[in-house]
């Protein structure tokens, strides 16, 4: 308070009163019922007032904070009046408010300031995109969300815990895909309180066979699936901002189709990669990267690159690792087990209806459950997991891949009370899918499996087209990629491959030295000695030497 005037705060509004020798005057009504009922601080160290009133229509009491140094800007009074709270007009009075904003807070609680949802610094408690807080201590007042509210509609609930589980939670038995998209739903809190990466899943498959029925089951987790659900159409910028309202959570991108190449190859890595590009400062240096934590699921009718390499585009090792296909369907669709349905859609169309009613409030018992468990408890459940894959699966990319199925099945297991899923049913489910994605791709790095497919579909292609010569040809085709002999006393063929169609076009964007190394230890390519890969033939150059190709069932 100062000694020229001092402030009071009614249900009629905020006032200030001067006091001229001494004397107060006429009280000054500056804007509508504003408390301040604390102070806080957020990650950057940027200090805030926290204020509460009374929204004129619905009467129900509100939060939110002011940044200080915002305070008497004209943004600060339109962010208030955008609340519903009227400012009068006029310099002076609007210069009295600031000062009521900015000092009287003598004595208030101190707020953690959180702009993002997710966990807070301390992993004491889990802020919603709707600001919901579920606390350790249930102790909310020590954290506010000031974060992006754009989809706070959809983070709320219907219907009850026992309603999802009992029409929803019974059909996750003996159904793989379903269990992955629920399992992935719940897994996504579990990155920070493990410090495992950012990643997610792709499933496809035929575009009626329930991938985004199970998707939009994993959503109901957390909130309304018809509204949280983007389908691909759209720009990795855009994506990259889903992602962050969405922090610590679950994001899923239905229809991959719809989107083209470069935005799939994008997203894949900066969605994944959980970090905004650098953007300047206007002030001068750069803003601060916003950051985020998420698992993304994602559909389409083909696998990721399949869409990525028809294109024209390069499908790298690090996107499979990041966001690994697994192929939708098993029996029937999606489903293994129809529960007595007649056929997968009927009871895709059962779990479509319920999950418009039923909401939201899966997600919340999970939070209340992740408060009382100890990061040690999670990650011995992991290594249950991991226990029963062979330990070379443990290791390179495929245990990267691993570890995220491998919180996924965790996530499955600790949520038995709230799903209603059988024990070590989540693990034997997530199991199945990742064979499966074993299955299709192989226990190699990919890099190495890129590698000796991209050399097995050239030999396909070219061995026996005309593009390679007989040994004494004289003349070539004008495709002239190199020469063929029999070895072997007529066993195999081999190929002298000219140096540029095999560094070029073959493995072009690919270390040459990397790829003749895999060729070799395969028994494709032959060393001329411990340095050298190119062999002479007489009066022709140097060439590279591929032996007869038996290609491997995992190419």
């Amino acid at each position: 308070m100062s000694h020229n005037q001092y402030f009071e705060v009614n249900p009629q509004g905020v006032f200030c009163t001067p006091i001229k020798d001494n004397v107060p005057q006429a009280p000054i009504r500056l804007s509508d019922c504003i408390e301040i009922i604390g102070r806080g601080l957020d990650e950057y160290k940027n200090h805030y007032r926290v204020i509460q009133w009374t929204d004129p229509i619905t009467y129900q009491k509100e939060k939110a904070v002011l940044s200080m140094g915002e305070i008497g800007t004209s943004a600060s009074w339109l962010n208030l009046q955008s609340k519903g709270i009227a400012i009068l007009s006029g310099k002076r009075k609007r210069e009295l408010l600031s000062d009521y904003l900015q000092t009287e807070c003598d004595g208030a609680p101190e707020f953690i300031v959180c702009n993002k949802a997710g966990w807070n610094a301390d992993k004491s408690a889990y802020i919603l995109p709707n600001g919901d807080i579920i606390s350790k201590n249930h102790s909310i007042q020590q954290a506010i969300y000031n974060g992006d509210t754009s989809q706070s509609h959809a983070y709320t609930v219907s219907g009850s815990l026992n309603e999802w589980k009992e029409q929803i939670g019974k059909y996750m038995s003996d159904n793989s895909r379903l269990c992955l998209a629920i399992g992935t739903a719940l897994a996504a809190p579990l990155l920070y309180l493990t410090g495992e990466q950012n990643g997610g899943f792709h499933i496809y498959g035929d575009s009626s066979d329930g991938k985004t029925t199970v998707a939009k089951v994993g959503l109901s987790v957390w909130g309304n699936p018809q509204i949280l659900a983007l389908s691909w159409r759209g720009t990795d910028l855009g994506f990259s901002n889903a992602a962050l309202t969405r922090n610590d959570n679950f994001l899923v991108l239905d229809e991959i189709g719809e989107a083209n190449a470069q935005t799939i190859s994008k997203t894949a890595y900066s969605v994944i990669n959980g970090k905004s590009k650098i953007q300047a400062n206007k002030d001068g240096g750069n803003r601060p990267q916003s950051e985020w934590r998420i698992l993304l699921f994602s559909t389409g009718e083909y696998a990721l690159n399949s869409y990525i390499e028809k294109n024209g585009g390069t499908w790298e090792a690090g996107q499979a690792v990041r966001l690994p296909s697994i192929p939708a369907s098993t029996v029937h669709g999606v489903f293994e087990n129809l529960h007595g349905f007649k056929n997968g859609a009927e009871l895709s169309n059962h779990l479509q209806d319920v999950v418009e009613r039923q909401y939201g409030t899966v997600g919340r018992a999970w939070l209340s459950i992740l408060n009382s468990t100890s990061t040690q408890r999670i990650r011995e459940i992991q290594a249950e997991f991991l226990a029963r894959l062979p330990d070379e699966l443990h290791q390179g990319q495929v245990g990267r891949v691993a570890k995220r199925f491998s919180l996924v099945a965790t996530a499955l297991e600790m949520s038995r009370s709230i799903t209603g899923i059988q024990q070590g049913m989540g693990m034997l489910m997530v199991q199945k899918c990742f064979d499966d994605w074993l299955n299709r791709t192989g226990a190699g790095k990919q890099e190495d499996l890129k590698i000796i497919k991209k050399m097995a579909d050239f030999m396909q292609l070219n061995a026996d087209n005309g593009r390679f010569a007989q040994w004494d040809a004289k003349t070539t085709s004008p495709h002239h990629a190199g020469y063929f002999r029999e070895v072997d006393y007529g066993k195999s063929t081999q190929y002298w491959i000219v140096p540029a169609v095999f560094e070029q076009e073959i493995f072009q964007g690919i270390d040459v030295q990397k790829a003749c190394q895999v060729l070799c230890d395969l028994g494709w390519l032959k060393r001329l000695d411990e340095k050298r890969w190119k062999h002479q033939k007489r009066d022709k150059g140097r060439f590279y030497v591929i032996n007869g190709i038996e290609i491997p069932e995992k190419t």
